[in-house]
């Protein structure tokens, strides 16, 4: 099962904000609670940006703190068989495979997972009300993409 990868985070290296996982039959987006993200020292950009579109009518997420992410995804991929993720970008992957780490040597448990990174063009996109830097329909545009790159349309 194909799942595409968006997550923002708070600027170039920065921690994680939200994370999502776009599937051909299901979805996945998550929010670090407003708390956690008072408690980050903001980079304006993301201010601007992301904040304005974390929750939207069209992309409403399940709001968990950073700690919880690795269990939602967990329980999120166990739904698939054989899940490969892709992502346009290498941070979305780091951010992916540190949500998995529970503890010191500890990581949730998941299937076996295969991770793909391309460079592939998400927008601007076809997808009717899109909206850019909000990390789920980041997901979809990367997902209709790749759709239209294999000639799926």
């Amino acid at each position: 099962m194909l799942y595409c990868l968006d997550c923002e985070f708070n600027g170039f290296g920065g921690e994680l904000i939200s994370l999502a996982l776009s599937g051909e039959v299901d979805e996945l987006y998550l929010c670090r609670p407003d708390a956690e993200l008072e408690a980050l020292e903001l980079h304006p950009w993301v201010e601007e940006h992301v904040l304005p579109v974390l929750a939207l009518r069209t992309a409403q997420p399940v709001t968990l703190p950073l700690q919880d992410f690795g269990r939602a995804v967990q329980a999120f991929l166990t739904n698939g068989r054989d899940p490969c993720v892709v992502a346009d970008w290498p941070e979305d992957l780091m951010h992916l495979m540190q949500c998995l780490i529970i503890s010191p040597g500890q990581m949730v448990r998941i299937p076996d997972l295969s991770l793909k990174l391309m460079q592939v063009s998400a927008w601007p996109t076809d997808l009717g009300g899109a909206v850019q830097h909000n990390a789920l329909w980041d997901a979809r545009a990367l997902r209709r993409a790749l759709t239209l790159i294999r000639g799926e349309v």
